[in-house]
């Protein structure tokens, strides 16, 4: 130990660089830097708004700041900035950092405290090529920081907070190498080592119970001295200023001090939960997890309770979060029984399957609980397997034994047919077309003995019977509708049963001049990629649009469709289906709420299956024009409410005038109206607001859908906070005759 403290002393003699330790209680640590730029300091309860302000009027910047738990703590200095903006808010504000970037702004510096994240952009930091990156564990930062080193960035700043890293790095500044550390107590001794080597730490923060700390080599090393204690080191400040030191990096470790906190809601919750008092164990999760948002026993145990409570779709998110922070055989098992709560068979199947490769020791009820969701699919082979196996562990379990007899009276029953409607696909639907083509797919186990088609009560005699793809059999026929309502069934016999299909209702309007009005209303608002933020309004917004259209306006219950929270593939199928089904007289409304990405010059919309990392669920304006080109409907219009919506014009014309309303309905049109340019729009919907409140008041008969833009369009700009201005055109390259979309109300 002399000798460590002797070599310490020399090194500090010479250039100044050594720390004052405290290793009691490490939870403050401030590092000073050689400088005599003016510098200031401040903490408050409160987030100090007022302080930086005023600061920034004086040309002071923030530098660093931090949060200990009660206070937030925020340093500003002279550092010849330019301009400085920061952003507050529980969800990190992705979308803002973009549009700062844009702006000619750095993301210096980010931090998390009080249930929200703190994010500083400056101007005049002379940073270059920026990336940022959230995670939610160090080990994938560490991957993410890896690739970006690859590329020559180095690290800017680094933050720690419900239960996810963010990490900044950039090329522009001084550093010749760079390197970090995480220890579960500060790292004393590989700081003083690398000091000795010409390292200064360049940024420094505390998460997941580690310490992480980052150095790098300037051109010209500083002097520096940093300090930890328990409690803030103001005389340690004080001292090193009159040295001319200023404070460079600060961090508060205030997870240290809620360790036991976490430990006694945690095991106050296994006890409510072993005593059946769901609610209560949900409530104690829930707390433990304010104060470690990165355990994944934890939110395995909440979710177990919740659905134990019947709260399945609240205890799959749970699930969901405690498989992707650590993986293991007991979240498998309740994300399956979970997914079967919610009537995901195939999906509970996968994941026993996955909870049954990870167990060493496989219990009985893990083959028990797989034959039930093996059943609930249809696979009664493989669920009699399962709950043999059940019963070879825990021969007198009843409810294995229960099972496994339920499985076997439906192998040897003779099962009913099961008919799927393909056309039409909906209870209800309308047609111009007098000869309407239908289809259907009939599976069976037993022999089929005959196949009928009644329309109205009548047997339809056809030939339209045959073999598609994996059906037993097939319908596949055109049949003449009557004026007004019929009504279609199937019915099937095997030997001894007689099955029916669900009844479709199919309406002819035979005077009808301008065609049905189809819609189909895309509302995304949840996404499992939680690099995507979720949104709150969208799902509502489609959804108050449906009333509007089959309350006001010529659109019959169903040929209007909402789809809430689809993948991709939802969105792919519904339109290839429009495709089939939409005649050249029809009219087709496509509206998108949800979340809008503009990459290499080309817009994509974000189903809820979309991956930051990967485009293959993204849907491209390209695709979408496809499906728009090959609509045989005479008139379509595409309404999207997302940022970046604008980019569906690309190589589009604007229209400069109008004809007469009833003009331009006997033209084709292929038109789309979007809530802004290729910009971000707010969550909180302008555009929407006035799209509905005009469509509400009109009340002419026909209505243009550019009469209707050229209603919205002012009231979006002048009370959008942003001053976003909605677009209307025409889509490039699908078919367009200068027609126009006509609303018509109700009579």
């Amino acid at each position: 130990m002399n000798k460590i403290i002797s070599i310490a002393a020399i090194f500090t003699l010479f250039f100044g660089f050594t720390g004052i330790i405290n290793a009691q209680n490490d939870t403050w640590c401030v590092v000073m830097k050689q400088g005599s730029h003016a510098e200031a300091y401040e903490h408050k309860p409160e987030f100090p708004a007022n302080f930086i302000t005023e600061q920034w009027k004086k040309k002071m910047y923030i530098t660093e700041l931090t949060y200990d738990g009660s206070e937030w703590w925020v340093v500003t200095g002279a550092m010849g900035y330019s301009n400085q903006a920061y952003n507050k808010t529980k969800n990190f504000p992705g979308d803002w950092v973009e549009q700062k970037w844009n702006e000619g702004f750095d993301l210096t510096n980010v931090e998390y405290g009080g249930g929200e994240w703190v994010v500083i952009m400056t101007k005049g930091a002379n940073l270059t090529s920026e990336s940022w990156g959230k995670r939610s564990s160090f080990a994938e930062i560490q991957e993410f920081i890896k690739a970006k080193w690859n590329d020559q960035k180095d690290i800017i700043d680094l933050a720690y907070g419900n239960g996810e890293w963010v990490a900044v790095l950039a090329n522009g500044v001084d550093y010749d190498k760079q390197l970090y550390r995480w220890e579960e107590t500060f790292p004393h001794t590989w700081v003083q080592d690398k000091y000795k080597i010409g390292y200064n730490i360049t940024t420094l923060t505390y998460g997941e119970g580690f310490w992480l700390v980052v150095m790098s080599k300037y051109t010209t090393q500083l002097a520096e001295r940093y300090q930890t204690e328990g409690g803030f080191p103001a005389a340690f400040v004080e001292k090193e200023w009159k040295a001319n030191k200023r404070i460079a990096y600060f961090h508060y470790n205030y997870e240290k001090n809620l360790q036991n906190s976490f430990d006694e809601y945690f095991n106050a919750g296994i006890k409510a939960a072993n005593e059946e008092d769901h609610e209560l164990a949900v409530y104690c999760y829930t707390e433990a997890l304010k104060v470690q948002p990165s355990h994944a026993i934890c939110y395995n145990n909440r979710a177990w309770s919740k659905y134990l409570m019947g709260q399945c779709s609240g205890a799959l998110s749970d699930a969901n979060q405690s498989i992707k922070l650590k993986a293991n055989e007991f979240n498998y098992h309740t994300r399956a029984s979970i997914y079967l709560c919610l009537d995901r068979c195939r999906d509970a199947v996968n994941d026993f399957d996955m909870a049954l490769s990870l167990s060493v020791k496989k219990e009985s009820y893990y083959y028990g609980d797989r034959g039930h969701a093996r059943a609930c699919l249809g696979d009664y082979q493989n669920a009699m397997a399962d709950y043999q196996k059940a019963l070879t562990i825990d021969p007198n379990n009843q409810d294995y034994k229960d099972g496994l007899a339920e499985v076997k009276s439906k192998l040897t029953a003779n099962e009913a047919p099961k008919i799927t409607w393909d056309h039409p696909f909906k209870d209800f639907t309308a047609t111009t077309e007098e000869n309407y083509k239908i289809k259907a797919c009939i599976q069976s186990k037993a022999a089929i003995t005959d196949v009928q088609v009644t329309l109205n009560g009548k047997t339809f005699v056809s030939r339209g019977f045959g073999v598609d793809d994996d059906c037993t059999q097939s319908v596949d026929q055109s049949i003449k509708l009557v004026p007004g309502k019929n009504e279609l069934i199937i019915v099937v016999k095997t030997a001894g049963k007689t099955t029916s299909s669900e009844k479709r209702t199919i309406e002819f309007k035979a005077t009808a001049k301008s065609g049905n009005y189809h819609a189909l209303l895309i509302g995304v608002e949840s996404y499992e990629d939680f690099s995507f933020r979720d949104l709150e309004k969208p799902v509502k917004d489609a959804t108050e649009l449906q009333s509007i259209l089959i309350n006001n306006y010529t659109f019959e219950p169903g040929d209007v469709t909402l789809l809430k929270n689809p993948k991709k593939e939802d969105i792919i199928n519904k339109l290839a289906y429009l495709q089939d089904r939409l005649g050249p007289e029809d009219n087709l409304l496509v509206y998108y709420s949800g979340h809008g990405i503009v990459k290499n010059d080309v817009g994509y919309w974000l189903p809820s299956d979309a991956a930051k990392e990967s485009r293959m669920a993204w849907l491209s304006n390209a695709e979408l024009r496809d499906y728009m080109n090959g609509m045989k409907a005479k008139h379509t219009l595409i309404i999207a409410d997302a940022c970046f919506s604008g980019s569906i014009f690309t190589g589009a014309y604007r229209d400069a005038e109008e004809f007469a309303c009833e003009e331009m309905a006997k033209m084709k049109s292929r038109r789309a109206m979007t809530s802004g340019a290729n910009t971000v729009v707010p969550d909180e919907s302008i555009f929407f607001k006035y799209l509905s409140q005009k469509l509400k008041e009109n009340s002419t008969n026909c209505l243009s859908a550019e009469s209707l833009y050229s209603k919205i369009k002012p009231a979006v700009i002048y009370n959008s906070p942003n001053n976003h201005i909605p677009q209307f055109g025409v889509l490039p390259q699908v078919g367009d005759e200068g027609g126009n979309f006509i609303f018509r109300r109700k009579n």
